[in-house]
């Protein structure tokens, strides 16, 4: 089959669709994946067909300011908060409305120069991928592929919005999905406009993601390990949960020869990186990781990670870098100190390594949350929250405490038994075969 993949994020939310490309092309089948274009590169090194996306909405949300205090202040009052929230999604609402068409026309764009006979969706970003439209359009079977377990409807975890401290009873878990269907996504008219000009189709009504045209659920593939998000009441036959989709280290690569010496020539240090969206300023962010792993007795590789870390002129014991594939350096570290995001916390659990996790928005600490749930990292800090002290002692306690390390260590052993990404290429490839046999008449 030719499958067509969307994504779109950081880092974090791209590279596992990446793997499961990857996955899919080793099975045999053609796969392109449509995301960010500064992710074109990576694509290249594991021979992925790729068409790029613009970032500009990625630059918009990862760098203005009142978006950025926004994502620092979630899990705040919400009452106290309501200004910052307000400002900041009312000026991502303008700057996104004269861009939504072009990001529709990407879509649009990616199928007619691929030709798929398969949709596969990340669900990420909704409501600003709109795949099962050209799903429709092309009368091909489509899917969902997603990195989070509150997209299909269930009893235990609610979905997306709410923020993941609220302690929620099941039967107000299930209801909050319905409360999306109450609201009009941004954007709606450009999409009912886009569906009909340029996919020719006609008006539909309630269009759902999660629902085929006629009505019936959409199969839906989860990306995460069960041992970090067990299994949801209420989840249906539809939905299959398969582990991460990790990425493997191309083959190519060769480590820094100073960082090689950096990991010989003592204990082993921490892992700190930040992420992309940027907390605390990088450059106070530097002084408090350099500060807090002086008062933690450790060393340390820093990664930049577009620069939500900046330390000039690191001390002996920390180690500044670009970029280092994860399954290399993990397991070369004692712990990782990180900004919860879902691919971080998913190559830390594998790797069988203590966590820190410091959270800056909602997502990221519903994702440190279940690390803390699971055990291989202590309770959490809000990015905002961080001082020298609190990260020092954190840092102390996964590298010390024997429970941490044994509950890492335990999960590590069992994540690195799953093949999430060649389970959902295999449940992909059964969903495509079943499809056809239904009479999607698209399907070749």
């Amino acid at each position: 089959m030719k499958a067509l993949l969307y994504a779109y994020g950081s880092r974090g939310d791209v590279q596992p669709y990446l793997a499961l490309a990857h996955a899919m092309v080793k099975a045999g089948h053609e796969v392109m994946l449509a995301g960010p274009e500064s992710f074109a590169p990576l694509a290249a090194r594991y021979g992925i067909e790729y068409f790029p996306r613009s970032e500009e909405l990625l630059d918009f949300y990862y760098n203005d300011p009142d978006v950025a205090d926004w994502l620092r202040n979630q899990g705040h009052d919400y009452r106290a908060t309501a200004k910052i929230r307000n400002r900041a999604l009312t000026k991502l609402g303008e700057y996104m409305a004269p861009r939504f068409p072009e990001m529709l026309k990407e879509l649009s764009d990616a199928a007619d120069q691929f030709g798929p006979d398969m949709i596969i969706q990340s669900y990420e970003m909704w409501p600003w991928e709109e795949a099962h439209h050209v799903a429709e359009k092309l009368d091909v079977p489509y899917a969902v592929a997603t990195l989070f377990p509150n997209v299909v409807p269930n009893w235990t975890y609610p979905v997306k919005f709410v923020p993941p401290h609220w302690r929620l009873p099941g039967v107000v878990s299930r209801l909050t999905y319905e409360l999306p269907r109450l609201v009009r996504p941004v954007g709606y008219r450009d999409i009912a406009d886009w569906r009909h000009r340029v996919l020719g189709l006609p008006e539909r009504k309630g269009v759902h993601p999660l629902r085929t045209v006629d009505g019936k659920p959409v199969p839906v593939v989860h990306g995460f390990s069960s041992r970090l998000v067990p299994e949801a009441k209420g989840w249906p036959p539809n939905s299959r949960t398969t582990g991460f989709w990790f990425l493997p280290t191309p083959p190519s690569f060769e480590p820094d020869p100073e960082l090689v010496r950096f990991l010989d020539s003592g204990s082993k240090p921490v892992c700190v990186t930040f992420g992309t969206v940027r907390g605390t300023d990088p450059r106070r962010a530097g002084e408090l990781v350099v500060e807090a792993v002086r008062r933690a007795g450790t060393r340390a590789v820093v990664i930049k990670s577009r620069g939500s870390i900046e330390i000039p002129a690191p001390p002996a014991d920390v180690f500044v870098t670009d970029d280092v594939p994860y399954p290399w350096l993990l397991p070369r570290v004692a712990a990782v100190v990180h900004a919860a995001g879902v691919g971080t916390v998913n190559e830390a659990l594998r790797a069988g390594v203590p966590q820190v996790a410091c959270p800056v928005h909602n997502e990221q600490a519903s994702w440190a949350m279940r690390a803390h749930a699971i055990g291989v990292a202590p309770r959490p800090i809000r990015n905002r929250d961080l001082e020298s002290d609190n990260l020092a002692q954190a840092i102390r306690t996964a590298t010390n405490d024997p429970e941490i390390a044994r509950r890492a260590e335990e999960h590590g052993a069992a994540v690195r038994q799953e093949t999430g990404a060649a389970t959902a290429a295999m449940v992909l490839e059964q969903v495509y075969k079943q499809q056809v046999t239904a009479g999607v008449s698209g399907a070749r």
